[in-house]
């Protein structure tokens, strides 16, 4: 999936999700014209996932251009959202900088323990060490997005958003209701593309950063040996602290690769001694130094690093997917899910009927239409795990459900104990949800009483290390069932679905 695609997918997600009753989006548009395709069948045979995500894309697209013929205004937020940084006037507002900076000044005294580049040298040293320690310490995904460049870019999202609101109040032919769809769509639009994009807009951003580091550092080099062909520069040093030995040691040590590379010895003490104090002696030898340190240190890692980020931003752009484990996408995506599994209900002292349409509509959307979903006979308290089936062509996913108006007690944990040690031993990558019937609690008003049974419950299931989930809950929002189901899975491999 491309980012435009994704940016069209996204766009129609908010248009339909704040258009509950096809009032601006008639049920009829929603759906693209369908046609034969040889093609298409043999995939969505061979890999439906693939072919839903391609249904949906279509779809997308065939909605879109509904939505730009009748507002434009979706099609100039499309040209609006896609930010584009001018990666040549970057560079050369950088390397133009760099050339600006005269690190030496009018006096032309260069002090080579206070010379500018040093400076430079060690804000790239923190940067490397910071990069090192991410690579050795990564940190959780939801906490790897730096504060700064997001809400930088979420700020000007929010800019683009709000002038295109501006524009719509002096459209005509536009009920109030309309603008206000518009404009809540264009803002959850711009939220999804923002949250959907955060990583690609990052390395995007970093790729940048090391290319205009690597920029800077070529010119302030470019300044100082221009410079040089015009005015004279001399060096020396001066230090409270430090003697010529131990300035001695300090140069030749950050310098040594650099008079290897040039084939210049380094000068001895010596001649470290004569420098102290007034700047007199020729800095040519030190500008040369400087130099090829700075290429070696800044310029050359900086541009390495460019190109390697630059690459993976592009794997990143070929690899965008969409967010399946949404509500919206699961629904959309239900004809193409659930191929090659079983879905075993159990009822734990619990009479589930074959044919409940709210259990059988909720499995179909949590594991998708192609999973085979079996509702088993209840299981009498206090019996062992029934026999689960062992099919070696299809995983399994036993789903076992608790009535809340019952009590939990240590005979359930014990139960369940049970069937994660059988799910374990059958060496397959099975999967275990729990759910909670909360039917009991739909047609009565005792959202106290619900709350404190379904916590005694939750704390029995995370006791056996395990998350249950609330099923036909009345507080609970509509379509939150599914978007925490996936964190409920026991042990969670939830993607292969």
């Amino acid at each position: 999936m491309t980012p435009a695609q994704l940016a069209k997918v996204l766009l129609v997600q908010a248009c339909e999700e704040h258009d509950p009753v096809h009032k601006f989006i008639l049920r009829y548009e929603r759906e693209p014209p369908r046609h034969g395709n040889d093609q298409r069948d043999r995939t969505a045979a061979e890999d439906p996932m693939r072919a839903g995500d391609a249904r949906v894309i279509e779809r997308a697209e065939h909605i879109v251009d509904r939505l730009t013929q009748k507002h434009p205004v979706f099609n100039s937020a499309f040209a609006a959202l896609r930010i584009k940084i001018p990666v040549t006037l970057l560079i050369g507002c950088a390397l133009v900088g760099g050339f600006l900076a005269d690190p030496i000044g009018p006096a032309g005294h260069i002090n080579l323990l206070n010379f500018p580049l040093l400076t430079l040298l060690l804000w790239n040293a923190v940067a490397y060490i910071g990069l090192l320690y991410s690579m050795v310490v990564p940190r959780p995904s939801r906490d790897r997005s730096q504060p700064g460049l997001p809400g930088l870019v979420e700020w000007l999202l929010g800019l683009v958003v709000k002038g295109r609101l501006r524009r719509l109040r002096s459209d005509r032919a536009q009920s109030p209701d309309e603008v206000q769809w518009i404009a809540a769509s264009l803002a959850s639009y711009a939220a999804h593309l923002l949250q959907s994009s955060r990583d690609l807009l990052m390395t995007h951003a970093r790729s940048l950063l090391h290319a205009a580091a690597a920029a800077l550092a070529i010119g302030v080099i470019a300044g100082l040996y221009l410079r040089g062909f015009s005015f004279l520069y001399k060096a020396g040093w001066d230090s409270t602290f430090m003697e010529a030995e131990g300035v001695h040691m300090f140069l030749s040590f950050l310098f040594a690769p650099a008079s290897w590379l040039l084939r210049v010895p380094m000068p001895g003490v010596e001649a470290i001694v004569e420098l102290r104090g007034t700047a007199r002696a020729n800095a040519a030898i030190w500008i040369h130094f400087w130099a090829m340190t700075t290429i070696l240190f800044i310029v050359l890692p900086r541009t390495l690093l460019a190109a390697a980020v630059w690459m993976r931003k592009t794997r990143l752009a070929d690899a965008m997917h969409l967010p399946s484990n949404e509500p919206y996408f699961q629904r959309l995506l239900n004809p193409y899910r659930g191929k090659g599994l079983l879905v075993e209900v159990l009822a734990y002292s619990h009479r589930v009927k074959e044919g409940d349409d709210r259990l059988m509509t909720f499995l179909s959307d949590a594991f998708g239409v192609l999973a085979n979903i079996h509702i088993g006979g209840s299981v009498q308290y206090g019996d062992r795990p029934p026999h689960l089936p062992d099919d070696q062509d299809r995983d399994l996913c036993a789903v076992v459900m608790f009535n809340v108006a019952q009590a939990p007690e240590e005979t359930h944990s014990e139960f369940l104990e049970e069937l994660k040690a059988t799910i374990r031993s059958s060496g397959r990558s099975n999967m275990l949800l729990v759910l909670l019937d909360c039917e009991a609690y739909a047609q009565i008003d005792h959202e106290k009483r619900l709350k404190e049974r379904c916590q005694a419950w939750a704390t029995l299931a995370k006791e056996c290390g395990l998350q249950a989930l609330r099923y036909r809950d009345p507080s609970g929002p509509s379509g939150g069932e599914l978007q925490t189901l996936p964190d409920c899975l026991w042990p969670g491999d939830f993607r292969r679905v």
